[in-house]
């Protein structure tokens, strides 16, 4: 009994003693802040570099990077804000590496901590019999006074410039106007090509309307089986067809005399020229063709001198009122303007 307890005594004093020897034998400690000074608001490096007699469990070339969670800064956190930090070995050097931003002048004192604490590795045997004491020496902030020596509210600075840029600037201008002006005269010529197109695409639907109507007052003409009366009614059908897509307009229920009317709506108020004789034959031949339909068989054709009243074509009577009608399509098609 008295053997068991000598040897779990003498283990454990072995323990200690190598805990012990392992956080004493460190040697070469050094502290350097990189920059030697700093001022509130700058980004500040401490470098904390020793070397250990012992053997290391990590390997020449460790590195490891430290959540910084884990690195007690409860008492500086209103002082300084830790930005990362890290943990490396070269070779018997050790280096432990923090980074951070001060926002407070004066004294900054670290409060020491359990290097393999911070470590975070998934070893129970490095947790239980490593341990290494980071204790950083206090630093010095310095204000930002010092290192201006201005103590009033600076005005705002004007805007750098380096020397060349200006001529690059001023290129830069004017290759920028020349592209939006190249831009805006495309759009420009894109409105008028797409308005060219469409009065293109106007003018062959015309010209396909007007020939069509033409082809249907041949084919008319030609017909002799229909009486004065079918062949009227279908020649005013054609011709009135024609005009209502010609001019966007209502002809198909516009009467005779009322056409003088609706081409001063159509040309507002201002007839042209051309179309003057060619408008008086239009009307009279609707008024002709008029009274052959509706005029057979009423007091009106009994009336006297017979021969002017009759509701009867003539001989060559179609044919003239076909060509009076076929005139005036091609005129319209090809001397009266847009």
């Amino acid at each position: 009994m008295r053997r068991k307890f000598f040897v779990m005594f003498f283990l454990m004093g072995i323990f200690f003693c190598t805990n012990f020897a392992f956080s004493q034998n460190a040697s070469d400690i050094s502290q350097t802040l990189v920059p030697l000074e700093v001022y509130v608001g700058d980004v500040a490096e401490i470098r904390y570099s020793f070397k250990l007699d012992l053997e290391f469990p990590f390997e020449e070339n460790f590195e490891k990077e430290i959540n910084v969670e884990k690195i007690p800064s409860e008492k500086i956190s209103d002082s300084l804000v830790i930005k990362d930090a890290r943990f490396f070995r070269r070779g018997d050097d050790f280096t432990f590496a923090l980074k951070f931003i001060p926002w407070r002048t004066g004294t900054i004192s670290f409060p020491s901590f359990n290097l393999f604490s911070t470590l975070e590795i998934d070893d129970a045997n490095i947790d239980e019999n490593y341990s290494f004491n980071i204790s950083l020496s206090p630093i010095e902030i310095k204000s930002v006074v010092e290192k201006t020596g201005r103590t009033e509210i600076q005005g705002p600075l004007p805007p750098l410039m380096v020397p060349g840029t200006s001529y690059v600037v001023f290129a830069f201008v004017v290759v920028a106007v020349i592209f939006l002006a190249a831009i805006f005269r495309a759009l420009v010529k894109f409105h008028d090509l797409k308005k060219w197109f469409s009065q293109m695409k106007i003018r062959r639907m015309r010209r396909r309307n007007s020939i069509i109507t033409l082809r249907k007052l041949k084919k008319n003409l030609r017909d002799e089986n229909l009486s004065d009366i079918e062949f009227c009614a279908r020649l005013q059908n054609i011709v009135r067809a024609y005009l209502s897509f010609r001019f966007d307009f209502p002809f198909e229920s516009e009467s005779a005399r009322g056409m003088p009317i609706a081409f001063q709506k159509i040309f507002l108020g201002e007839i042209p020229d051309f179309v003057f004789p060619v408008l008086d034959d239009l009307t009279s031949a609707f008024i002709r063709t008029d009274y052959i339909r509706y005029a057979h068989g009423s007091l009106e054709e009994n009336r006297e001198p017979k021969i002017e009243h009759e509701a009867q074509l003539a001989p060559g009577e179609r044919k003239s009122l076909t060509a009076t009608f076929a005139k005036a399509v091609k005129i319209f098609e090809g001397e009266m303007p847009e």
